[in-house]
């Protein structure tokens, strides 16, 4: 058992909880079998550059449904300040008022930063990404190993001054790190959820309560955790079919292609709150839309059957369609914008033959097209 309180010789009592860091890697991951296994807490990230990670909403949604406490990460490539403004900008937006009882930690871990910045340079970003998050009402930390801490970070600046999560892997939790910085946190190395393979970590401190302390006294206020969240009405479900409004953006603030617009995307799945839903193609998901940003499409089978094509018409294919024969079609199918290469064959007047540029890409029938 790792996940307890012992003491030290000194005789403080010194917390060990147990926890762990998941990303879109994990993709489905299973919490109900990490809280089984004694997971205490779960160290989400929050996003990478200025995209917010796919799975960062439901991480949080299935932390808050089970009662696992959450921290965050964001993975910072920048190596300059105006690249550093955006991704702090963009982890704060991601964020924005989750309020984690764990700290947001600063990522920063490419060689391309060992490569074009000093070790100053580096530390003066790590702690800009803190001093920005605190100042927007989110308890910061830096994630780093030792080799980052020794030679690439200004140490000084950050050990004893800064909330440390040290990355240095042992054979297990019980064989500590030989590395002390003060790190309230410790990722030891890989654990196992349910046959799937995750970065297994332990906590030194009562994050919970130093976390709630910093929200009053920065923010006037205790970190939200809605147990039973206001039921949503007038939501999308798992499986409904939907349209993205014209103009609307990602939760993230990223701008989809035009060609989002036109497709009709299937709900994956929709937030506690109902504010946010993840939409996506097959069991692909694309990303998380404000609700309000998506309308319900209309069924593909309410389509007008008895629309005629003429060889030369323009055409797309309506999402989930498949060939004449029933086979399965590429997803860019249905982003595509095709030539009627054939209509009709014989008895069958809904086989319709599509391409372009002169070569034929499928046979499909005529309810799944739609003129242009």
């Amino acid at each position: 058992m790792y996940w307890s309180r012992s003491k030290t010789k000194a005789g403080r009592t010194t917390v060990r909880t147990k926890g762990i860091d998941i990303s879109r890697a994990q993709e489905q991951f299973d919490f109900t079998a990490a809280a089984s296994a004694g997971v205490k807490f779960v160290i989400i990230r929050a996003g990478i550059r200025t995209d917010e990670d796919t799975y960062f909403r439901r991480n949080i949604e299935q932390c808050r449904k089970l009662g696992i406490d959450f921290g965050c990460y964001w993975y910072v490539t920048a190596t300059d300040t105006a690249e550093l403004d955006r991704q702090i900008n963009a982890c704060v937006k991601a964020i924005g008022n989750e309020k984690p009882s764990y700290p947001v930690f600063c990522d920063m871990e490419e060689q391309r930063q060992i490569d074009k910045l000093t070790s100053k340079e580096r530390t003066d970003m790590a702690l800009e990404f803190c001093d920005r998050l605190n100042k927007a009402g989110l308890p910061s930390g830096v994630y780093a190993n030792p080799a980052w801490l020794e030679s690439y970070y200004q140490k000084e600046r950050i050990v004893g001054k800064r909330d440390i999560w040290l990355a240095h892997w042992t054979k297990s939790p019980d064989n500590p790190s030989r590395y002390d910085y003060g790190q309230k946190m410790w990722q030891w190395g890989i654990d196992s959820i349910a046959g799937k393979d995750v970065d297994g970590d332990i906590c030194f401190v009562d994050y919970p309560a130093i976390t709630s302390k910093w929200y009053r006294e920065n923010c006037g206020d205790m970190p939200e955790k809605p147990d039973k969240p206001e039921k949503p009405v007038n939501l999308f479900k798992k499986g409904d079919s939907v349209r993205v409004k014209r103009g609307a953006r990602f939760t993230n603030g990223v701008e989809p292609y035009s060609y989002v617009y036109d497709t009709i995307y299937t709900v994956q799945q929709v937030s506690a709150s109902g504010k946010e839903t993840l939409i996506g193609i097959g069991s692909v998901p694309t990303g998380w839309l404000y609700t309000e940003n998506l309308y319900k499409a209309e069924s593909t089978e309410n389509n007008d059957t008895t629309q005629k094509f003429a060889v030369g018409n323009k055409v797309k294919v309506n999402y989930g369609a498949k060939t004449y024969n029933g086979g399965s079609l590429a997803l860019f199918v249905y982003t595509n914008v095709y030539e009627v290469m054939q209509a009709g064959s014989g008895d069958r007047e809904d086989y319709i033959v599509i391409g372009q540029g002169g070569q034929v890409t499928a046979a499909v029938r005529a309810k799944d097209l739609k003129k242009i």
